[in-house]
């Protein structure tokens, strides 16, 4: 018989977990900053684009996450790493706006996957968080029974769902928000956001470091 303590109380912390990892508030701000010169359309396409990526990011990993890493040998740094990366380029951006010659040749059609789905709502963290909870629910089933373990597993994807909607209605109800700032508070947002961007950026550069410096030194010392 299906453990139902042990399901309320994994599922609770899996979508916990999931939202505040990803958190919709820091991807609503560069939301903002990055879709200024959007109309309502467009940033409701954009919003869209990015949720569906996301969506298919995380279902991606939470079904073949832990395959994925033994096949291609990646590591929790690795990905931080490359989550750094793209942040990096992101605020370098922020922080060296276009022209307004430049910016009236359009809108960048990309930042619906980079950087709004990848690395704020489906970074780096949140795809290790979606995969060790998986990892965790795979224990389960071999510790209790299959029953509990599938509604674990449900629990995961009812976290990324819940994520999800945070998001969006976050994303949806920046309008107030940028109304509430003018031209000129947007400027000071998207210079703010720029140097908050790029210092986590450099977090995650050191945060996957830190990761990868033990598997770094066990090589070092066995050779």
């Amino acid at each position: 018989m299906a453990d139902y303590a042990l399901v309320l109380t994994f599922s609770v912390g899996a979508i916990i977990a999931i939202i505040v990892i990803s958190n919709p508030i820091s991807t609503s701000a560069i939301f903002i900053a990055l879709t200024e010169r959007m109309s309502r359309k467009q940033k409701q396409d954009t919003i869209k684009k990015s949720l569906t990526y996301s969506a298919g990011i995380l279902i991606l990993f939470a079904l073949t996450g832990l395959l994925i890493f033994k096949i291609f040998g990646f590591t929790i740094g690795a990905f931080r790493i490359a989550g750094g990366v793209l942040l990096f380029t992101t605020a370098v951006g922020m922080l060296n706006p276009k022209t307004s010659q430049e910016e009236a040749t359009g809108v960048p059609d990309n930042i619906a996957l980079i950087p709004l789905s990848i690395p704020f709502t489906a970074g780096p963290g949140t795809i290790v968080t979606v995969v060790v909870l998986m990892s965790e629910v795979e224990d389960i089933m071999h510790s209790t029974d299959l029953i509990t373990g599938l509604l674990c597993a449900l629990g995961v994807f009812i976290g990324i769902a819940t994520c999800l909607g945070v998001t969006y209605v976050m994303l949806a109800k920046s309008d107030l928000i940028d109304g509430a700032l003018k031209e000129g508070g947007r400027r000071v947002v998207t210079t703010l956001m720029g140097l908050i961007v790029m210092a986590i950026a450099i977090q995650f550069f050191i945060n996957g470091i830190e990761d990868m410096l033990p598997d770094f030194m066990a090589i070092v010392s066995g050779s």
